[in-house]
């Protein structure tokens, strides 16, 4: 994408439609491989994760990007205020990026009959089908919907630190599995919600700046948030356990 937008002058809108639509088709390649490899979903994505991973490192041969037209580089802040002072203020492009991306998902969680149905396809895959739901376009919008996230996701990347290093996001993984995890989603499915989601995101990234302004290792760091999904676990696990005891 760096070098079609580097060569050629495609706009903010043609990179949004070529990033989203890579990250929509490599979406789709996971919602194949759940669907008719009937797996669990997590050892899916993170296998297709390193193959897509090996196939950048392919393309890019491992070298950063810098070569950006200039209307990318500009800084774009909405509602720009200027204070008496003369501090200048507003909603940066990113922010507004993850406003609109937690209002998409909260409507279709919440307001659209999809989003019902992929909960219930998330709790019980079995029941799902025999309903008469069809669990293959489910998983196709599913891990398109993720895909096209992703793809959004890399243009905000992108244009904040204005290069693509191939490896700047890898291990990521980890640290948003803890998000969700610490949010109160559950790993096997059908549980979570959006507002627990961005809680856990921003519980998370408060103790991760805790511990950076304590100095504190990245490898702790790394473990602390080991044990940050280990106890997410455990007490969604016992919590569960309570109610079928009950």
């Amino acid at each position: 994408m760096v070098t079609l937008i580097g060569k050629y002058d495609v706009g903010f809108a043609g990179v949004f439609v070529i990033s989203s639509t890579i990250g929509i088709l490599l979406g789709f390649i996971n919602a194949l491989f759940v669907n008719r490899l009937s797996v669990p979903s997590i050892i899916i994505t993170i296998s297709t994760l390193n193959i897509f991973y090996g196939g950048l490192l392919y393309f890019t041969k491992g070298v950063w990007l810098y070569e950006y037209p200039e209307w990318f580089t500009q800084e774009i802040v909405f509602f720009k205020q200027i204070t008496a002072e003369g501090v200048e203020f507003g909603l940066s492009f990113q922010a507004l990026m993850a406003i609109l991306a937690v209002i998409l998902t909260g409507l279709i969680t919440n307001k659209l009959t999809i989003g019902r149905k992929i909960y219930a396809l998330g709790g019980n895959p079995d029941a799902t089908s025999r309903i008469g739901f069809n669990l293959l376009f489910l998983h196709l919008f599913a891990y398109g919907y993720m895909g096209f996230m992703a793809g959004l996701a890399g243009i905000v990347q992108s244009y904040t630190v204005q290069s693509v290093a191939p490896d700047s996001l890898l291990g990521y993984e980890l640290t948003v599995l803890a998000a969700v995890v610490l949010g109160g989603a559950s790993l096997s499915g059908g549980r979570g919600t959006l507002l627990g989601t961005v809680m856990g995101v921003m519980l998370l990234a408060i103790i991760q700046n805790g511990l950076n302004l304590m100095n504190v290792s990245s490898y702790w760091q790394t473990i602390i948030t080991g044990i940050i999904i280990i106890l997410s676990i455990s007490a969604t696990a016992l919590s569960q356990r309570k109610k079928q005891g009950a």
